[in-house]
């Protein structure tokens, strides 16, 4: 296993990767919201996150490691983007909240910060394990 393949960094940087893919997606939404008969998006992937996590649940088909060690493969978590086409916020069957984005684009900014600053100490620690030499 290489430095780099550390389950704590994999699962960093997928959070970054869907952070900033539901960035992207929001965007999206306000983009469209005085478009008629626009559905917004959005983004799933924390609930799978923790149901992967749960240590009572591990699937009968995922791989034998995953049987053995009880730690859920990263790589088949994936984020998922859901169309909410059954509701309606207005007449012209546009269903964009601007505020509702606006309060998801603030969390999701701060968790992207959240998320970015423990990697970023992450890779501070293996920086210096690297660099640091007995004296």
């Amino acid at each position: 296993m290489s430095l780099f393949e550390n389950e704590n960094l994999i699962l960093l940087k997928r959070y970054l990767d869907v952070a900033s893919l539901r960035q992207r997606i929001i965007a999206h939404n306000i983009a469209n919201i005085n478009t008629p008969g626009f559905k917004r998006y959005g983004v799933r992937f924390e609930d799978m996150l923790q149901n992967a996590l749960n240590p009572k649940k591990v699937l009968l088909a995922a791989p034998l490691k995953q049987h053995l060690t009880n730690q859920p493969d990263m790589s088949h978590i994936i984020p998922i983007i859901e169309n909410y086409y059954t509701t309606t916020m207005r007449a012209d069957d546009n269903n964009v909240d601007l505020e509702q984005e606006m309060t998801t684009l603030a969390a999701n900014t701060i968790s992207y910060g959240l998320a970015a600053q423990r990697l970023s100490g992450k890779l501070e620690q293996l920086s210096y394990v690297i660099t640091s030499r007995e004296g």
